[in-house]
């Protein structure tokens, strides 16, 4: 499979909310494809000293790293959220969208669950 149809999954399954599961999941996939899953996955590294040009090579990249899973991110979502995080980093904007939107689905979960295993 292409990148392209990898990403389509993103543009057919867009980020509105209670679909935070699915989709992240699929975003997963997507930047494990693209190898920026590690984007999500570690911290922010530090802008080196402007002496070390290897530092700068690899700071660099990263930062262009960042801002195609960033661009990923907000293009697979609906235009509110976009203008919600359109100002954070890719690790920022996973943070607060777990926050937002992991409670909801396990409490959606839950209820599912009860209702199925409800006897009456």
């Amino acid at each position: 499979m292409s990148a392209i149809s990898l990403r389509g999954i993103l543009e057919t399954n867009k980020l509105v909310g209670p679909n935070f599961d699915d989709w992240y999941r699929n975003l997963r996939i997507v930047l494990m494809h693209e190898k920026l899953i590690h984007v999500i996955d570690k911290h922010a590294k530090e802008v080196p000293d402007e002496n070390d040009d290897d530092a700068t090579k690899i700071y660099q990249k990263y930062f262009e790293e960042c801002l195609t899973t960033k661009c990923i991110i907000l293009a697979s979502m609906n235009s509110e959220l976009q203008r919600k995080h359109q100002d954070m980093d890719p690790t920022a904007i996973i943070e607060h969208l777990k926050k937002m939107f992991g409670t909801q689905s396990r409490t959606t979960r839950y209820q599912l669950s009860k209702a199925l295993l409800d006897p009456n």
